[in-house]
């Protein structure tokens, strides 16, 4: 069998906005990692400069390119992503989210590229009308739009109506690891500890999950609450943190890169999110065997099933966070069972092998739809 040369194989520019730690980001990170580059050639196109996984894209072998966005409305920006397009000639152009989604389909258009894939994330409730009307344009110009969850996908069928047609769905992905027994740092904890993760900022309610950690400290004393993340709201939150009179029990670790060690020395990984696409943190903490309590909100039932692997409550809603922590550190049999169905669901269900072959088959399906077009 011949093997490919450069020349055959496919040029990706995946667009995103930034490179800092996001779920979204992390995702792009797989896919990049474990594409087949016999068949593709992946090259990262970010809008901001820097980024704390910049340097893991370039350990992989992955090019970076950044564009130098600095203000919200930044026109050159624009321009330097129409030479960057040009110079690059990709044979698809794939974008993530709302800005990336306008400039970067806009610029791909200009640039001819013969395949051009936008990707939604979440169900965003910040969007107005005129952010859906600039997505349903643009959308006549896209090959498809790939969601994240199906409850995303439902949630753009009605927004963007005229285009639903190329909503499509290829769920996130993550490591399953064959997990024998727990480290033996693990085994040697004295402290309950229950983790929450993700950025700073008001979508994810993490104010809530810090008076559920309020209500179980008034009836369990020994445990640890751990926020991994930063973002505009810490310094808030902090405050929120000393005004509950928690500040012992309560650490705020800043931006994480590797979450594995923080999830295995957790007996409970809490999402307390006011809206989502389809959580990684979930996907991670089920992966590692560990309970989840989730809000009702985006993607999460497609995740947990209430009661088996995880329970899920009503957002806004600290008590009821509170109540299933307490739950699940009070019944160490019936949470060790909850994290074994998680990891079972997962393995089956979101290996990052499955979303990468996923990808894969869709490149490979549009480019021959364009091929048969020029044919």
């Amino acid at each position: 069998m011949i093997a490919k040369t450069k020349v055959d194989m496919k040029k990706i520019c995946y667009v995103i906005g930034t490179l800092e730690i996001g779920g979204t980001e992390r995702q792009l990170l797989r896919l990049c990692r474990d594409i087949d580059k016999n068949r593709f050639l992946p090259v990262v196109i970010s809008l901001r400069c820097g980024g704390h996984l910049k340097e893991d894209f370039e350990k992989y072998g992955i090019r970076v390119i950044e564009v130098g966005k600095k203000y919200k409305i930044d026109f050159l920006f624009f321009l330097r992503l129409i030479h960057i397009l040009h110079k690059e000639k990709p044979d698809i152009l794939q974008t993530f989210m709302f800005t990336s989604n306008t400039w970067g389909r806009i610029a791909g258009l200009l640039c001819r590229v013969p395949v051009i894939i936008a990707c939604e994330r979440s169900t965003d409730k910040w969007k107005k009308n005129h952010h859906f009307f600039i997505d349903i344009i643009l959308g006549f110009f896209t090959d498809v739009i790939v969601c994240n969850c199906f409850t995303v996908k439902k949630h753009y069928e009605r927004k963007i109506r005229p285009v639903a047609g190329k909503l499509i769905v290829i769920p996130n992905g993550v490591e399953i690891e064959d997990i024998e027994k727990p480290p033996e740092f693990v085994a040697q904890k004295k402290e309950k500890i229950v983790l929450t993760a993700g950025r700073l900022s008001p979508e994810k309610g993490i104010q809530y999950f810090i008076k559920g950690a309020r209500i179980v400290l008034s009836k369990i004393k020994n445990v640890k609450f751990i926020i991994v993340g930063d973002g505009p709201l810490r310094e808030n939150l902090e405050r929120l943190v000393y005004e509950c009179g928690i500040k012992d029990n309560v650490i705020f670790t800043g931006y994480q890169k590797d979450m594995k060690d923080f999830i295995t020395m957790s007996d409970v990984v809490v999402l307390p999110s006011l809206w989502e696409g389809l959580p990684n943190i979930l996907l991670e903490a089920m992966a590692l065997k560990k309970p989840v309590i989730a809000t009702d909100v985006g993607g999460v039932r497609e995740i947990v099933k209430n009661g088996e692997n995880g329970f899920i409550v009503s957002p806004g809603c600290p008590d009821e966070i509170a109540d299933k922590i307490i739950n699940i550190l009070s019944d160490d049999e019936a949470s060790l069972k909850m994290g074994e169905n998680a990891y079972r669901f997962v393995k089956e269900n979101f290996d990052i092998k499955k979303m990468v072959s996923s990808y894969e088959f869709l490149y490979e399906k549009l480019l021959s739809r364009q091929q048969h077009k020029k044919g």
